[in-house]
């Protein structure tokens, strides 16, 4: 019986990810609202690759999944419900990057090891303050991260 608590063990430890970055979310422009006030958030992005499908994690959430070629990495997130003020919106991110990990070799700037943008786009909303189909452009910039 012994054996049972050890195989347990195994199926629960948490995936080693692949590579990881501490990447700053800075917000460019948007349509959406009237305010242009500046959006920036820190976030660590942790990457696992199945051959050249990625999939991105925010701790142990999923945030989006996409394809890497060389250095480029292209992905785009779920579609996420946020319920501001009763009247719900829906939104996505697409995001493409150029990232180099710890061994280097991609041309990036000497400033970081993950270069690129996001674009967070309304997919639908009931909001009145929020307009479907309406865009905020975020610079991401980060390092890479020895684990």
């Amino acid at each position: 019986m012994g054996w049972l608590f050890f195989i347990w063990l195994a199926c629960t430890e948490k995936p080693i990810p692949d590579g990881m970055w501490d990447v700053t979310v800075t917000g460019l422009s948007t349509n959406c609202v009237d305010t242009e006030e500046g959006y920036q958030e820190s976030f660590e992005y942790s990457l696992f690759y199945e051959g050249s499908f990625v999939e991105i994690k925010i701790g142990d959430d999923v945030f989006a999944t996409g394809q890497q070629r060389g250095c480029f990495l292209e992905y785009e997130s779920a579609i996420y419900l946020e319920d501001a003020d009763t009247y719900p919106f829906r939104w996505r991110i697409n995001g493409r990057a150029d990232v180099q990990g710890l061994a280097g070799g991609c041309d990036l700037s000497e400033d970081y090891d993950w270069e690129g943008t996001e674009t967070v786009t309304v997919v639908d909303s009931e909001n009145d303050t929020v307009e479907a189909q309406c865009v905020y452009e975020m610079n991401v910039t980060g390092y890479v991260k020895n684990f």
